[in-house]
């Protein structure tokens, strides 16, 4: 996110943005975009803003404007407590992840609505605010007529895919102008960097929080018909700009057009107007820098006329029955039961990882109850559904919060050892732990560079079963996004000779187990490789006993040295066959720091094991001391009576592991 300032707004632009050769005019990627200057009310750059597309999660400013305005009159309040309908607690796609009966303050639905684009949240406001879906279907559109939103159709209050519903480029601006100025206050929602509910986390999927100074909200959007949308709001001074782009073929291309319209747009108004929005488009096509096109001043007769209106890539044409007048559209038409998603006889293909985030949605009976997931009854018993998009969405946001996020026992254990250890050396590289976490959480960085293989550990119950698809493709295909989306380094080689890297850091090593119940859990467990390389394995004789354990293990630290980054945790499996022994040192690293086993007899040695490798002197970094070992724990299984095998697994100082339970 932070590489286009690092490296250079120029060298990024250049290889995204393409001259448009129909008109021999520069265009940004995507099928419309429009800048606007707030202060004077000018639009700085226009690129084919009629062009209807389907608006996707940007219907949400509007349904977030409607309640605005509703509490701004008094006929609701921040402070109301909504209860959760099962129409809203069953919306696919992107999630806060509702259910049923939940009572939830407004506030916090508002704020589910803006970060985590949850298309549950909007339902809830939508009927808190009107009452029913289709009354505030109404308000939605006497509001875009009132608006001048002359293009546009609304036909539900979360962009879910829904045939007729279109928007363009100028009338999100309309929608978006008016909800800034109306409500200025509403920006604090689309500022947070993420929300958790219900032991979902989510982060704002808005990049340019991140990568562009000044920006503070507001709005993304995509589904497979749409493409990748932003709206996106930045201010300098007393000058705010609000950018519009719609239908970029990738979020790079997105992150990077919305990017560059800002701070184009700011360097204009730095101008006087003199160099525009496009003669800096043309400038990047061309090679030219911008330094020197800013203290020169736009050469007379370097924008050709016909390039004052870019064409840009043209979006697909709406069926015409598709975007009547708004007037035609009543609540009578988007029936009772609130199905325009899934209209008969709409063609939409849903099984197309459709909605703001790639998601499936069944037309299976649901439950009430559950928003996580349908509830069918097959031969009397109840089976639980739930979408492999639910698991993309989960593993992608598991990706990036295990990379950005150091967990809290390790924290405190970190923050232990800071205040025992007398090592002046040792404590300087604690504090410096601590804050590099510190730094890694608020700028959402990488606690480290390598960002390992994933691996992931998944207890599936027997009564879920997972619709749309494969869960083992759905975990890879969340990997994949979550290093993508997160920026981080891709690690994985597709063949362990040839070593050419796979590019998105899959495929990830799965481990399933069955387990009773209808829940899915999904713990992510990315593996840096500098400690992984010193695992170590062995096939004790049975004679050995839990000596032979304990100096296997200590002689496994002592080889590692500080190659695994100390201070560390060392997870050993004794047991069951050499691959699960193997497997039980790795689950045994997912233990919280604290607990015990809960044998006596491994317990002890868990505590023998620490004391014995903290006396190693290796230290912090391998730099001496007393703080080598965060925890020691240890994982036992049956094995034969002919063998004793022992597994020891080392995870670094930011030993990294998330979970999340659908």
């Amino acid at each position: 996110m932070r590489v286009i300032r690092t490296l250079g707004l120029l060298l990024a632009l250049a290889m995204i943005f393409h001259a448009a050769t129909r008109a021999d005019a520069a265009s940004l990627e995507a099928w419309g975009a429009i800048l606007m200057n707030l202060k004077s009310g000018s639009v700085l750059y226009v690129q084919s803003e009629d062009v209807q597309v389907a608006p996707a999660s940007l219907a949400k400013i509007m349904t977030l404007h409607l309640a605005m305005d509703a509490i701004k009159d008094g006929r609701i309040s921040l402070s109301d407590d909504v209860k959760v309908s099962r129409r809203a607690s069953i919306q696919p796609g992107a999630r806060m992840n509702l259910r049923n009966g939940d009572v939830v303050p407004l506030d916090d639905l508002l704020i589910g609505t803006a970060v985590a684009s949850g298309n549950d949240a909007a339902v809830a406001v939508a009927e808190h605010v009107a009452g029913s879906v289709d009354a505030f279907n109404k308000l939605m559109n006497d509001k875009a007529g009132e608006l001048g939103m002359s293009r546009t159709v609304f036909r539900n209050p979360n962009g879910l895919p829904s045939k007729g519903q279109v928007t363009t480029a100028k009338d999100m601006l309309a929608l978006s102008k008016s909800y800034i100025e109306t409500h200025p206050d509403a920006l604090r929602y689309h500022s947070i960097p993420q929300i958790t509910y219900r032991g979902k986390t989510t982060t704002n999927k808005n990049p340019l929080l991140r990568m562009t100074p000044g920006v503070d909200g507001l709005k993304t959007g995509w589904t497979s018909a749409s493409r990748h949308n932003l709206i996106a709001t930045a201010s300098s001074g007393d000058v705010r700009l609000v950018s519009v782009v719609l239908g970029a073929p990738t979020s790079g291309d997105l992150a990077s057009g919305s990017s560059f319209l800002i701070e184009a747009g700011f360097r204009t108004v730095a101008s006087g107007g003199a160099v525009k929005v496009i003669h800096q488009l043309e400038a990047i096509e061309a090679g030219v820098s911008l330094d020197v096109l800013m203290a020169s001043g736009a050469p007379a007769g370097a924008v050709p006329e016909a390039a004052s209106t870019p064409p840009g890539p043209v979006a697909p044409e709406p069926e015409p029955e598709s975007a009547p007048e708004p007037a035609e559209y009543g609540p009578g038409l988007y029936g009772p039961e609130y199905d325009p998603e899934i209209d008969p006889g709409d063609d939409t293909e849903f099984d197309d990882y459709e909605f703001d985030d790639p998601s499936v949605w069944t037309e299976a009976e649901r439950a009430p109850g559950d928003g996580a997931g349908a509830a069918l009854k097959e031969g009397g018993l109840s089976v639980r559904e739930i979408e492999v998009g639910q698991v993309i969405e989960a593993v992608e946001q598991l990706c990036i919060d295990a990379n950005y996020l150091i967990n809290d026992d390790i924290k405190k254990a970190l923050q232990d050892g800071l205040e025992s250890e007398e090592d002046e050396v040792s404590r300087d590289i604690l504090g410096q732990l601590l804050e590099n976490a510190r730094i890694a959480s608020e700028g959402e960085l990488p606690l480290c560079q390598d960002t390992g293989m994933a691996m992931v550990f998944v207890e599936l119950g027997q009564d879920v079963r997972i619709t749309g698809g494969s869960i083992r493709d759905a975990i890879n295909e969340g990997v994949r996004l979550g290093y993508k989306e997160g920026y981080l380094r891709a690690s994985v080689v597709a063949d362990p000779v040839d070593r050419v890297n796979t590019g998105d850091n899959t495929p990830a090593v799965i481990h399933f187990d069955v387990v009773p119940g209808d829940k899915l859990k999904i713990t992510l467990a990315p593996k840096g490789f500098g400690s992984e390389n010193m695992s170590r394995i062995a096939m004790l004789t049975p004679a050995s006993g839990i000596a032979g354990v304990r100096e296997f293990v200590i002689d496994a630290v002592k080889a590692a040295g500080p190659n695994p980054c100390p201070p560390i945790i060392v997870g050993v499996g004794v047991g069951g066959t050499a691959d699960y022994a193997a497997l039980l040192a790795k689950r045994a690293m997912l233990r919280p720091i604290g607990t015990t086993n809960g044998s006596w007899l491994w317990r002890g040695l868990e505590g023998e094991l620490l004391e014995a490798i903290n006396s190693l002197g290796i230290g912090p970094a391998g730099l001496g001391g007393k703080t080598t070992a965060l925890a020691v724990h240890i994982e036992t299984f049956p094995t034969h009576i002919a063998g004793l095998p022992v597994a020891v697994s080392i995870g670094c100082h930011s030993t990294r592991h998330v979970e999340i339970t659908l």
